[in-house]
């Protein structure tokens, strides 16, 4: 399938059955240094009855090309690094996470809960993002100065009629076929892991990695397809990171129509 090209001819497709198990929207921004460790038990307290569950994490560190993680800056009088906090719900289907320098919200997959499509997950993130900001501003902080945005698709490609084995993988994905035809007699391939970066545009690094695992709740052998864009708004304002998710879910899009073979889109993921 070309670039761009769409399965039910004009508009983007939109399927039945995507193998999609998470999505992952996170803006990073200049650390607030005025957020400290008892301003978040004052959050949680207003999104507790949506979230009850919270946890802490190792705060995650931007790495550009080339350079070292940044170190997160840690307060004025701060005895310990403030945390990366996960907020979620008892489904676990939506998890906010804070550090001093980002904010991200995850859609998972449960064993019942339907795909609310991009759109949906979008609105969900910019709804809690907008009462975040507001709490930021309400402690003296802001969250502004953009450094960093991120989308991140992670498809879990279940075994069906085209595949059942890592050998037959270019069957759904054609890109890694050469590899899979060095499977035969003497070779028996068990596993697989390719990485690939597409820069489509100044700002906007989109990067594919193409696995061979188990799922860690079922056990199930799964071709993971991990889809995740990268990149800072040219103006590093809010308005900016909006415009680019936009450009960036767009890249998403197109690169997983291109990597997925066409018969496997209509007959197993099923186009609206």
């Amino acid at each position: 399938m070309t670039q761009g090209q769409e399965i039910a001819g004009i508009g983007r497709v939109k399927f039945e059955r995507p193998p999609i198990n998470e999505v992952a929207i996170g803006v990073y921004y200049v650390p607030v240094t005025e957020l400290r460790a008892e301003h978040i038990g004052i959050y949680w307290d207003s999104i507790r009855k949506r979230y009850p569950i919270c946890e802490q994490r190792f705060p995650v560190l931007i790495q550009s090309e080339g350079q070292p993680p940044a170190m997160i800056a840690e307060a004025p009088g701060e005895i310990f690094p403030l945390p990366r906090f996960w907020f979620s719900n008892n489904a676990h289907s939506i998890l906010i996470q804070i550090q001093r320098n980002a904010f991200m919200l995850n859609w998972r997959r449960g064993s019942s809960e339907g795909y609310p499509h991009y759109e949906g997950v979008e609105k969900d993130f910019w709804q809690e993002f907008e009462g975040y900001k507001n709490f930021v501003q309400g402690i003296g902080g802001k969250l502004d100065v953009v450094q960093r945005c991120e989308l991140t698709y992670v498809n879990f490609i279940s075994p069906n009629a085209f595949f059942s084995s890592p050998a037959e993988l270019g069957n759904v994905l054609p890109s890694v076929a050469s590899l899979c035809k060095m499977h035969d007699e003497e070779r028996k391939l068990v596993g697989l892991n390719a990485l690939a970066a597409y820069q489509l545009n100044d700002n906007l690094l989109v990067e594919s990695a193409i696995k061979w695992g188990k799922r860690s709740d079922t056990k199930e052998p799964v071709a993971v397809l991990e889809l995740k864009a990268q990149g800072t708004p040219g103006d590093l304002s809010l308005i900016g990171a909006a415009a680019w998710f936009k450009a960036a879910h767009n890249g998403i899009y197109k690169l997983f129509l291109s990597l997925t073979d066409e018969e496997v889109q209509k007959q197993v993921w099923r186009p609206l």
